[in-house]
C-alpha cells in the first residue's frame, strides 16, 4: 500500500515520540512486516493483531530500557501500558483493511476481529457496512462504553 510506511511512522510518532523512534528506527519496518502478512498469509486478523502487538511491545521495551516510559514531542513523559500498545496495534492493523473493498469476506473477518475486542474493526463495520439493528446496536454500545467512537 502506497504511503503505508509514512502512515505507520506518523501513528507511532504521535503515540511514542521522536526520541523512541530514533532509538528504534526499525520499529516502523517491524510493524510493516506484520501488516504485509495480511495479504500473504493464512493468519487471521486476530493473529496478525497479536503479532503486531508483540512487535510493538518488544520495540518499546528495548527502546526504553525496560521502563516503558516515553517522552512525547511536547515534552511529556508517560508510561506506555499494555492497553495503550493494544490500542495502537489495533489502529495500525486497520491500515490493512481500511482501503479494501467492503466485501462479505472482509466483513466476516472484521466481525471475527471485533469479537476479539478490536475497536478499530467495530468502527470499520459501522462505517462501511449495512448491518442489522442488533449488530449495529451492540457495536455502538461497546464503542460508546469504551469511549471509542472516534
Amino acid at each position: 500500500m502506497a504511503g503505508r510506511l509514512d502512515q505507520i511512522e506518523a501513528m507511532l510518532h504521535a503515540q511514542l515520540g521522536s526520541e523512541l523512534l530514533s532509538r528504534c528506527p526499525d520499529i516502523v519496518y517491524a510493524v510493516n512486516a506484520q501488516l504485509v502478512r495480511f495479504l500473504h498469509s493464512d493468519d487471521t486478523l486476530a493473529v496478525l493483531w497479536r503479532k503486531t502487538d508483540s512487535a510493538l511491545f518488544n520495540a518499546v521495551y528495548v527502546g526504553t530500557g525496560g521502563t516503558m516510559v516515553v517522552t512525547t514531542d511536547d515534552g511529556k513523559r508517560r508510561r506506555v501500558t499494555g492497553d495503550g500498545i493494544r490500542d495502537l496495534s489495533d489502529r495500525l492493523l486497520a491500515l490493512c483493511y481500511s482501503r479494501k473493498e467492503p466485501t462479505s469476506l472482509l466483513r466476516d473477518m472484521l466481525f471475527d476481529l471485533a469479537r476479539e475486542g478490536s475497536f478499530a474493526a467495530m468502527r470499520e463495520l459501522l462505517a462501511r457496512y449495512e448491518l442489522d439493528a442488533f449488530d449495529r446496536g451492540w457495536l455502538t454500545q461497546v464503542l460508546e462504553e469504551n469511549s471509542q467512537l472516534s
